[in-house]
């Protein structure tokens, strides 16, 4: 679902904040940081940890993601 303009108060889009998550973000913090989305009234914040949790989602398994065992 494309949303179009995500922070009105920043002019910031969905396609600007996939854009950021595509270059390494992997949070709304950093999406705030980097494209101002979220910074002014807040409105957008819940939009934006969607779409963020939505892309994260998507990302494939890190292969090289150590797993820890419990070892009793």
């Amino acid at each position: 679902m494309s949303r179009g303009l995500v922070c009105i108060c920043n002019m910031v889009s969905e396609k600007e904040i996939l854009a950021t998550l595509k270059k390494g973000a992997r949070s709304t913090a950093e999406i705030q940081q980097a494209t101002k989305a979220g910074t002014s009234c807040g409105k957008c914040l819940m939009t934006i940890d969607r779409i963020v949790e939505e892309f994260l989602e998507k990302l494939p398994a890190d292969p090289q993601r150590r797993i820890e065992f419990d070892n009793q």
